[in-house]
């Protein structure tokens, strides 16, 4: 828990202005109607466009200080915008709702986050409770691209302008993969310079698994869904591989 913690920190600093996948999941919502329900929404970057879009959508999170985050960008909102959000604290392998959604999704790789098949099929079974017999499942993970998995240690250090200051940001990730158990330990920081001129470094540690395309549809199968469609990208073309992007439609079967 810590871990996701400490990535609240500087979370919104790289993805916040990320946009790509977002009107994916607002179509998604219009083809399926509210409510709505994110798995690990983490700061809202999907869960907010989908409320002023005029969707109810539930987000849950396992971290407390992600979601706080979230509520203070919601307290800023409408309260037309805030009247169709809820937040739960919650971890998505065993969390129970009475109510049905007809969309439940999962973005930007966070479904990685669970290491074990059993982990993986326990959210999986989870979220079946409460999707609407004729929802959609939407899962977005990565496509194991091999020779970036070749590297089994990799350090990457990018400088970007910071969005809030537009002074220059240091983002350092180094890497160190387990191909035997197909998982990965990234420590990630953010240097940032402040207005007195002090350099303040924000550090975060956590685990991602890979999940390759046919173990998707398997896990997916064992767990009572059917495959509607799978996805290269945002824009529904067909999954080719090569873009890296795995985007998972299913129903229960």
């Amino acid at each position: 828990m810590s871990e996701y913690n400490a990535y609240s920190v500087y979370y919104d600093l790289l993805w916040g202005d990320k946009q790509e996948d977002v009107p994916f999941y607002l179509d998604m919502a219009r083809e399926t109607g509210s409510p709505v329900c994110e798995l690990a929404c983490g700061t809202g970057r999907v869960v907010l466009p989908l409320a002023r879009a005029g969707f109810e959508v539930t987000g849950i999170d396992m971290s407390q200080a992600m979601l706080d985050k979230l509520q203070a960008k919601l307290d800023r909102e409408p309260r037309e915008v805030q009247a169709r959000v809820a937040l739960r604290c919650a971890d998505m392998r065993d969390y129970r709702f009475s109510q049905k959604f007809n969309l439940v999704f999962c973005a930007f790789n966070s479904f990685l986050h669970l290491l074990t098949t059993e982990d993986q099929l326990a959210c999986l079974a989870s979220v079946r409770e409460y999707l609407a017999d004729d929802g959609r499942l939407a899962l977005n993970v990565f496509a194991p691209l091999y020779d970036r998995l070749a590297n089994k240690n990799e350090t990457l250090v990018r400088t970007e302008p910071d969005p809030e200051t537009g002074r220059d940001l240091v983002v350092t990730n180094i890497t160190q993969r387990d191909p035997a158990n197909q998982t990965m330990d990234a420590f990630q920081c953010v240097d940032r310079i402040g207005d007195d001129g002090v350099v303040r470094r924000y550090p975060a540690r956590f685990t991602l698994c890979w999940i390759h395309n046919r173990e998707m549809h398997l896990l997916l199968r064992l767990a009572g869904y059917e495959v509607a469609a799978v996805y290269g990208g945002y824009d529904r073309k067909p999954y080719d591989y090569v873009s890296g992007v795995q985007l998972f439609v299913a129903r229960k079967a």
